[in-house]
């Protein structure tokens, strides 16, 4: 897992010098020293009003930055690369108005937006967008700050922390026809997987009806009593077959001694999963499973919504890879283990996990790697897997 170590409010109530405060009491200070040897009174007195302006900045800015609070209105997870919308809203709680800066940090980044005299007992939104480069939880927090009215010091202050932010891995291309026919062929070397995955996905679902026999019709389907009955051939009209779910275990393995290849190949097999727990979706409309090799309390089930999915897909930011693992038991998973299609993601070629969950389950599970190049898989533009 990668994440940032969270916020710390050390910056609470305190105030800070900005360059042109620096600057600014510097030049008071210079002008102290030599009013002081030249016994130049009013280049003395010049000083100390810099210096009363100095602390007058402060304590304004202090009442400034107190005036506002800030909130963020929500922040699903998001892929890696993804630019995402930041919304938060700040609200003047004072009687006078405020002019403040409010930030938005995230990890090492942070999104900014300047509030010039917003009025008193008013909101306002403040929109932005972010991309992460790279998967993790990190902590994040608003920040409220003000410098006015002349920019000398800027009183920051924490208006909310804690607020942690999920990066999912960074999703390529997949072909979700091509995989599914990858699976049946896959699974014709094992009659019983076979079998299953036919099930799921080629039978034809309910009878809606009947209708008139058109040329190119299947004989089977020809309904022979209400042919009889009217007179003229009579088919039988199915409703849309059944789309398929999908069990999908990933497996972030590295070996002792791991390089940054075997970590990187981590984070490929990651976005691989990610990706086809995305597109499978997508195309099928179908429910998936997801789970990481030997966590059983990393399973998730999701439908085809855009939120759940993401949920769902939560413990791929946070996975940690690890040189073995224990099979997953059968009462892990719930019914659908019987009729889904079963798939092992693998940052190694011929993982034999999946072997070790057909014995465990007693049902069998394909596996692939992003190693294995397939292809109906296209990495995402960050991957190492494009150059493997």
């Amino acid at each position: 897992m990668r994440s940032a170590e969270p916020a710390k409010p050390e910056g609470v109530g305190r105030l800070t010098l900005t360059s042109e405060g620096v600057a600014w009491l510097g030049v008071a200070f210079v002008f102290g020293v030599v009013g002081w040897f030249k016994s130049i009174n009013v280049v003395v007195i010049l000083a100390y009003l810099m210096a009363a302006l100095l602390c007058l900045n402060g304590w304004l800015a202090r009442l400034q930055a107190r005036r506002v609070t800030a909130a963020r209105t929500g922040h699903p997870p998001a892929f890696a690369g993804e630019t995402v919308a930041v919304r938060l809203t700040a609200t003047n709680t004072s009687r006078r108005s405020a002019t403040v800066n409010v930030e938005d940090r995230f990890g090492p980044d942070a999104t900014a937006w300047f509030i010039l005299r917003l009025p008193a007992g008013k909101t306002v939104l403040c929109t932005g967008s972010r991309a992460s480069a790279r998967r993790g939880r990190f902590a994040s927090s608003l920040w409220v700050s003000s410098g006015f009215p002349l920019g000398l010091v800027r009183s920051d202050r924490a208006a909310e922390i804690g607020a942690d932010v999920v990066v999912l891995p960074a999703l390529g291309v997949v072909d979700a026809a091509a995989l599914r026919h990858w699976l049946l062929r896959q699974a014709g070397g094992d009659g019983r997987a076979r079998k299953v995955l036919r099930r799921v996905t080629m039978d034809l679902a309910d009878v809606r009806g009947v209708r008139p026999y058109r040329s190119g019709d299947p004989l089977r389907n020809i309904h022979w009593r209400s042919s009889a009955r009217r007179g003229e051939l009579m088919v039988r009209e199915y409703d849309v077959a059944p789309n398929p779910e999908l069990i999908l275990v990933v497996e972030p393995w590295f070996p002792d001694g791991s390089t940054e290849t075997d970590r990187a190949n981590v984070e490929d097999a990651l976005s691989l999963a990610a990706t086809i727990a995305w597109s499978w979706s997508r195309e099928f409309d179908a429910r998936i499973t997801i789970a990481l090799a030997g966590d059983a309390d990393s399973l998730r089930t999701a439908g085809s919504t855009d939120a759940a999915l993401r949920e769902a897909l939560t413990p791929l930011a946070l996975a940690v890879g690890a040189s073995s693992f224990d099979s997953l038991a059968p009462r892990v998973f719930d019914r659908s283990l019987q009729r889904a299609a079963r798939l092992v993601v693998s940052s190694r070629r011929d993982s034999p996990y999946a072997a070790a969950l057909a014995r465990s389950t007693g049902r069998p599970f394909l596996a692939v790697s992003p190693l294995n190049r397939p292809s109906w898989y296209q990495p995402p533009p960050s991957s190492g897997a494009e150059g493997r």
